[in-house]
């Protein structure tokens, strides 16, 4: 097992991706606490975990607060005695996006993952440390109108980068991660309202099928082991070729 007696933290992990690394995580051997707004949706992965034999809790907070954050910290130090491993996946609100709401998107795409990686520290400075920031292919390119939201994500590479020069020599990895186009529970209602989006965002990759959380979940899992221990400061593009061609130019 590639992470057998590590201890994880998914910020933003009762759904989509976050839930996808909450399991891979635990079928690696790590034990996993999950933090989420969503109540109901984390206590249900805390027991899908247990019942699969993993070690599992759920904590209701909001990763943009900075006493919920430390309240978890302290939780995951109570109980599990330290942290190896932090995954930032905060998702902002689609209103919010089209909207380019400044105040909202900058709570849920930057400060908190600041909150969350200063809390963590003092629990991690120990070797195979890691941090694996959830970004976006927009931190890399344009897509549309969503102007702050791309700004903010490209925000949270710089902000992990700088990091890497103080921390890392203590022993925590940095890294992050710019999924495409994932298909998770808020893409399949889109999909379910619109039946045309699907093979219209398809026809955009290369590889001609949109991602499964899965995907990145193997993609973090990798970062997160000592696999990766020579890697940091580094961002992993996972996006099934759209930020190297655009297919949906092709003829």
């Amino acid at each position: 097992m590639r992470l057998k007696n590590k201890v994880a933290v998914i910020v933003g992990g009762a759904k989509g991706i976050g839930r996808a690394i909450a399991i891979r995580f635990a079928e690696e051997g790590a034990s996993v606490a999950i933090n989420d707004l969503d109540k109901a949706a984390g206590q249900a992965l805390e027991s899908e975990i247990e019942l699969l034999g993993g070690t599992s809790f759920y904590l209701h907070g909001d990763a943009a607060s900075e006493r919920d954050v430390s309240d978890l910290m302290n939780a995951v130090k109570d109980r599990f005695g330290g942290l190896d491993i932090l995954v930032n996946n905060v998702v902002a609100g689609e209103t919010s996006i089209a909207a380019n709401d400044w105040d909202s998107l900058t709570e849920v795409c930057l400060k908190s993952y600041w909150i969350s990686m200063r809390a963590a520290f003092p629990l991690m400075q120990h070797p195979g440390s890691s941090v694996v920031n959830i970004s976006s292919v927009n931190a890399l390119m344009g897509f549309g109108e969503d102007h702050l939201y791309s700004g903010l994500k490209a925000a949270i590479l710089g902000l992990s980068r700088s990091m890497v020069g103080e921390y890392s020599p203590h022993g925590i990895r940095i890294n992050c991660i710019c999924p495409g186009t994932i298909v998770t529970e808020r893409w399949k209602t889109r999909f379910e309202q619109d039946p045309e989006l699907e093979p219209k965002l398809t026809k955009l990759y290369p590889i001609r099928r949109l991602g499964n959380p899965e995907d990145i979940a193997n993609a973090a899992l990798f970062l997160a082991s000592d696999e990766a221990s020579f890697i940091t400061g580094a961002v992993l593009t996972v996006d099934g070729g759209i930020t190297a061609v655009n297919t949906g130019f092709a003829k």
